[in-house]
């Protein structure tokens, strides 16, 4: 009689090394648009430095939307997310997750299943 409450995920904790790649990659996200506007500007002028800028913006929310439907779970892709949050889980998932690799689970041998 539950059904109407979802079940919401947890992120899981990251250590120190995770937080740090977090906030890495999210300081990437912000400073490099900024940087590329900047250098733009200085080159070419005010026009084409605010052109690239904007589709810098534009480019890094076109990746954040790529990792919030990979990586966060699909029960929570309706709520909103930060991009600190979403980058939490890719870090989560991807860069500090298991190490091991993924393995499939033994099939049966199709010459004993014929005998």
């Amino acid at each position: 009689m539950n059904e109407g409450k979802p079940i919401i995920e947890l992120l899981p904790p990251l250590d120190k090394k995770c937080k740090i790649t977090v906030a890495l990659l999210r300081a990437a996200f912000s400073l490099v648009p900024i940087g590329l506007g900047a250098i733009i500007w200085a080159e070419y002028g005010w026009l084409y430095g605010l052109l690239v800028w904007t589709a810098a913006v534009f480019a890094g929310l076109i990746i954040l939307s790529k990792l919030k439907i990979a990586y966060v779970p699909l029960s929570q892709h309706e709520l909103s997310h930060s991009a600190t949050a979403i980058l939490k889980w890719y870090a989560a998932k991807e860069i500090c997750g298991p190490k091991e690799p993924h393995s499939q689970p033994e099939s049966p041998n199709i010459n004993e299943a014929l005998r």
